[in-house]
């Protein structure tokens, strides 16, 4: 979700501050947290000595920047990091683990790109068709491919207490215009997205939800991940936090209806790291289709999807107290980092870069 929405999803729908003992980070925390720490470095995954550096390396760099959530890194189908750090539920002294589900945010964008390519593989649709084809209320001129690089125009609704769907939320954008001509310029809007999985619905004839749950998570092997719906809006096992100077916030409940199709999904690290092995391999599109994926647009760094730069592809994720990035480089190092407490002086880009830096270094 984009920040300019979050702050509205903020003043709409409200923080809660938690008790004094929750608000902060406590000394008998950090050491609740050095302890478990402690337990972690008997857990090694590869029973290498090198590996084991590595590990320990990753850990104490993650623990020196109070980071708190689940990490995966993985490079040729090998886990070399998969640990949880901090805690998934603060005021229940709840650990994170390998198993604890996120919100994984805009990376939801990054798989139902990949629904729509699918779909244009079994000949449904065209990236060059006309949106107006699939949802007649939308502009004349944007194609599908302007809604998969952010460049449609389309300008999103005033979001409203209680939007009861996707259908209504989009033809409230369609009733609205568009802001530029389609592809004159990039501008990251979730509106775009939210189109895209309608799209899905209506080539494919099946829910959104079931036609990811088929086609991406089980051929992934994405056995933890899920959707956030209206009749489970929080199935993840983290509570997400907003941490402000020394103060720790509770993120209020998401509203399901505005992440569909842009947001909507939870996972563990793992499931993620999962999905990008089966994406660059080819196991869910071809490799052609993942070529157009990853080219970036004329106006941007963004291809369909994703964001291609330099040696690597990615996306990242932020809603409520949720923080996500799934890293891809081109020597196969996937590393993904769900985060449940989202402050500003975190930079997960940089804490990404660092962690392959200490595999480079080591490897």
């Amino acid at each position: 979700m984009k920040y300019k929405y979050l702050l509205i999803y903020f003043l709409t729908f409200g923080l809660s501050c938690s008790n004094t003992s929750e608000a902060h980070f406590t000394q008998k925390s950090i050491k609740l947290l050095n302890n478990a720490s402690a337990q972690y470095k008997n857990n090694s995954i590869i029973p290498d000595s090198k590996e084991k550096y590595i590990q320990q390396n990753i850990r104490e760099y993650l623990i020196s920047n109070n980071v708190s959530g689940s990490i995966a890194v993985v490079k040729n189908n090998k886990k070399y990091f998969y640990e949880g750090i901090g805690y998934s539920d603060i005021s229940n002294r709840k650990l994170n683990s390998t198993s604890t589900t996120y919100p994984i945010g805009s990376i939801t964008k990054t798989m139902v790109a990949v629904c729509i390519l699918q779909l244009q593989e079994k000949g449904k649709l065209r990236i060059q068709d006309s949106v107006s084809n699939y949802v007649p209320n939308l502009p004349k001129g944007v194609k599908i491919i302007h809604l998969l690089n952010h460049s449609s125009g389309i300008r999103s609704p005033i979001w409203h207490v209680g939007d009861k769907g996707p259908k209504e939320i989009i033809k409230r954008a369609g009733n609205r215009g568009r802001g530029f001509l389609p592809g004159a310029k990039w501008d990251y809007n979730d509106i775009n997205y939210m189109v895209l999985g309608y799209i899905v619905e209506q080539v494919s004839g099946i829910p959104l939800h079931e036609y990811i749950k088929k086609n991406i998570f089980n051929k992934a092997s994405m056995v933890n991940a899920g959707f956030i719906t209206a009749r489970k809006p929080d199935p993840f096992s983290s509570r997400g936090y907003i941490k402000i100077a020394k103060r720790i916030l509770h993120a209020s409940k998401l509203n399901p209806s505005l992440l569909y199709g842009c947001g909507d999904i939870y996972a563990t690290a793992l499931d993620v790291s999962l999905f990008d092995e089966a994406l660059m391999t080819g196991n869910l599109i071809s490799i052609k289709s993942l070529k157009e994926m990853v080219t970036p647009g004329p106006k941007s760094s963004y291809g369909l999807g994703l964001y291609h730069t330099d040696d690597r592809v990615y996306s990242r994720g932020v809603v409520g107290g949720w923080e996500s990035i799934h890293v891809y480089y081109d020597d196969k190092t996937s590393i993904v980092i769900l985060l449940n407490v989202r402050e500003k002086l975190c930079d997960i880009k940089k804490v990404a870069a660092d962690i392959y830096s200490i595999m480079k270094e080591q490897l």
